[in-house]
């Protein structure tokens, strides 16, 4: 799946930035060759190219650009599945690569830093004494350059791994209270819990760099971090 955003101006005289008859038109005459050069090898449109989802998103970009001139051309965002996408905003230095993993964990929502009346009255329902759960959803991306040799930003190999062992290993099916270190002292709220994983998972992200962590505790609550300028 395939997602285009575009900006500029609304026209006054029809009330819309741009025609999405129109910009269908043009989405069908770009990404069909583009999907037959898969089962056609032999048809000369990425012969000289790896076709990573990497790869094709710039081609889609320059194609694009080419065509829609009432507008600009803001991002593409290729989903390969429900836990990974790749994202282009121009810059051929930076595609984000995002990967999505799940995991279930208890916490009780309790700070040593302030009283048990001001606890129960902050986190209510949330402070009772033996916590909840939460089916988490944590989405980490990536940003860099696409390495020639391979024509992705980052193997997806190397990606799980580094998930597995600090995201999945570490936290699915505990209690951050009492099973992970750093919340003894830190109250496992949402926040935290993306600010330790983010310095766990930072360090380990040098070519491509750790970007964005974003969190779904719930369908109501959902949390991003971009780390904290030093």
């Amino acid at each position: 799946m395939g997602e285009f955003t575009f900006s500029g101006p609304v026209d006054p005289l029809t009330g819309v930035v741009l025609n999405l008859g129109e910009i269908k038109k043009h989405l069908e005459k770009v990404i069909k060759p583009v999907g037959l050069s898969h089962s056609d090898p032999g048809s000369g449109f990425i012969d000289d190219f790896v076709p990573t989802s990497e790869i094709l998103i710039q081609i889609l970009w320059k194609l694009l650009e080419k065509r829609i001139k009432i507008c600009r051309l803001m991002s593409i965002r290729l989903h390969e599945s429900p836990q990974r996408n790749v994202e282009f905003i121009g810059d051929k230095s930076m595609i984000y690569v995002t990967r999505s993993v799940e995991f279930s964990a208890a916490h009780r929502l309790h700070s040593i830093r302030l009283s048990d009346e001001e606890n129960i009255r902050i986190f209510g329902k949330c402070n009772r004494p033996h916590g909840h759960g939460h089916n988490y959803e944590l989405a980490v991306t990536v940003g860099g350059a696409i390495d020639e040799a391979t024509g992705v930003v980052i193997e997806m190999g190397r990606f799980d791994d580094i998930l597995q062992r600090e995201v999945l290993d570490r936290y699915d099916h505990r209690h951050l209270n009492h099973d992970v270190e750093e919340f003894q002292s830190i109250n496992p709220t949402s926040e935290e819990l993306l600010r330790v994983i983010w310095k766990r998972l930072a360090p380990l992200f040098t070519k491509p760099v750790l970007y964005k962590l974003r969190l779904v505790e719930t369908s109501n609550n959902v949390f991003e971090y971009f780390g904290e300028k030093e």
